[in-house]
């Protein structure tokens, strides 16, 4: 645990140097916020519509910008270096650690930014949390586990891109349903129960995984 705890420290501080995920991600929301806005108008009595400029909002916004999970070490060359200090799975634990909290403060000013543009009605706090939750483990996991996949690449923004969206339109489903539910005053277990599924097989397939990508 000190060792992720360590390059979850790393990958902070080396991000807010140049917030350069931070700022793409941020503005790539607040872009595409004020295109709909100005596009569609406020829509609250549209839940469905809603719902999938949500999630398709946060699905964009983190492919922006995360594809840069093990990038820094490949370009700068020091990757050799970081494995001495720590293992594989170590490291992208303390990556997907990272990404986590990268997804949280983006979200943290996304989504009241959404609902105040949309005029989107009030969330029904709990269940609304559920999805939202399970979907960012669902999209840091992914996105941490391709970042490892393509780090070695040369084309690695298409890459990141074309190889993340068939790993994510699950959680796109589900999320754009367990969110429209939660609007409709539906319960939203049957939504959560296959999102918290996928979220556990992404985290086991990817410490299976990681170890075998460094090495091959």
């Amino acid at each position: 645990m000190r060792s992720v705890w360590a390059i979850l420290r790393k990958e902070w501080r080396s991000e807010w140097r140049t917030r350069y995920g931070l700022n793409a991600a941020v503005l790539f929301a607040v872009t595409s916020l004020t295109a709909v806005t100005f596009a569609a108008g406020r829509i609250p009595d549209r839940v469905d519509i809603l719902s999938a400029l949500l999630w398709l909002t946060l699905m964009f916004a983190a492919l922006a910008s995360m594809s840069h999970a093990f990038v820094r070490e490949t370009e700068s060359r020091t990757m050799l270096l970081l494995r001495l200090v720590a293992s594989p799975t170590q490291i992208a634990l303390g990556k997907l650690g990272f990404n986590l909290l990268f997804l949280l403060v983006v979200e943290a000013i996304t989504v009241p930014l959404f609902l105040l543009l949309t005029g989107a009605p009030a969330p029904n706090v709990g269940p609304f949390l559920a999805v939202l939750a399970l979907g960012t483990v669902c999209l840091a996991a992914s996105s941490t586990l391709v970042g490892a996949v393509i780090a070695q690449t040369r084309s690695r923004g298409a890459l990141f891109a074309g190889v993340s969206l068939p790993i994510l339109f699950p959680v796109l489903a589900l999320g754009v349903a367990g969110t429209r539910a939660q609007w409709e005053g539906t319960s939203v277990l049957s939504f959560v129960q296959p999102l918290a599924a996928y979220a556990v097989a992404l985290l086991a397939m990817s410490l299976l995984l990681y170890d075998h990508l460094w090495e091959d």
